[in-house]
């Protein structure tokens, strides 16, 4: 096998969290998609890598996979995940992908939300993007499955590029960058959120009229935002208190407008420190800093991400 690094830690008293990559398809299928999703995983050539962020709370949990592009294949299985109990996955593609259940199968675009039944087997295929590589995140949400899964044989697709930064941004709050310990708040319910969003938006809460009551605190907060980039205590807990608000109900502003609250913190520091990179006179490890962020690999990652092409000053 060979499993180039991993660097697992404890979370709580009921959760773990890591990464790990890869260069071993085998063990890849045996230790993450066989021992977690009861699946294997055949990849379309003999060079594979895999890199995995992934967090498991109670009996929910999160990964995110840059993999090398190839097929998933799920069994059907009565079994409930690794905790026991009622479950369903979430599965979000930023590259096109190919859906197949049973005899059907179905096109997949960039930001294809999928909400599959907890039991259901399925084939995906993962198309290759712009890197070379494909980009999946996979989510296990306990409890109750969305009533609209019933009514749909037990998947539905949804393409929804607020639905799908909701889910990653709440989801990348427990996934580990770098190894590390992410910003994950015992008192955020993180999976809660992430099923009520998928349960409210496929009973058609995405109709909704575009004039919402709470429009107008989310401009205000939004505006905290961009005046506030420099802030290193920047995030949930400070708006909440600043706005005099609780934090699900700050998440739920968020979604209601289709945003997530996670991408216009990091859009709005990352527009601040382009501008002030472009301007000139600072070192860009200074502007990095000065704009909260710790680890620059995690800047230069998502500036080229939201800027296509990396800082020049």
């Amino acid at each position: 096998m060979r499993r180039i690094a991993s660097h697992v830690l404890p979370r709580q008293s009921n959760s773990v969290s890591g990464s790990i990559l890869y260069a071993d398809a085998e063990a890849f299928a045996r230790q993450v998609c066989d021992s977690v999703l009861g699946a294997t995983f055949a990849p379309d050539g003999a060079d594979f890598r895999a890199a995995i962020r992934f967090s498991l709370v109670g009996c929910s949990g999160a990964a995110h996979l840059r993999i090398t592009p190839g097929v998933l294949t799920r069994r059907g299985r009565a079994c409930d995940g690794p905790c026991g109990g009622p479950h369903f996955l979430v599965l979000v593609l930023r590259e096109n992908g190919h859906l197949t259940v049973g005899e059907a199968g179905r096109p997949l675009s960039p930001n294809s939300v999928v909400v599959i039944s907890g039991d259901l087997a399925f084939s995906l295929a993962l198309s290759a993007g712009a890197s070379g590589g494909c980009e999946l995140d996979v989510l296990q949400v306990a409890g109750a499955e969305p009533p609209a899964l019933a009514k749909a044989s037990g998947v539905v697709v949804a393409t929804s590029a607020s639905l799908a930064d909701y889910i990653l941004g709440l989801a990348e709050l427990v996934q580990p960058e770098g190894g590390e310990i992410g910003p994950c708040q015992r008192d955020i319910p993180i999976f809660d959120y992430i099923g009520a969003a998928i349960r409210d938006y496929l009973a058609g809460g995405e109709g909704e009229d575009a004039s919402r009551p709470d429009d107008g605190l989310y401009q205000r907060i939004k505006g905290f935002i961009a005046q506030n980039v420099k802030n290193p205590a920047l995030g949930a807990d400070l708006l909440a208190r600043t706005f005099a608000i609780s934090k699900r109900k700050l998440y739920s502003i968020f979604y209601d407008n289709r945003a997530s609250l996670h991408e216009t913190v990091m859009t709005a520091r990352l527009e601040a420190a382009r501008r002030e990179i472009e301007a000139g006179g600072q070192k860009v490890a200074s502007v990095i800093l000065d704009h909260g962020f710790s680890n620059p690999s995690t800047f230069y990652r998502n500036y080229k991400r939201h800027f296509g092409r990396v800082p020049r000053a």
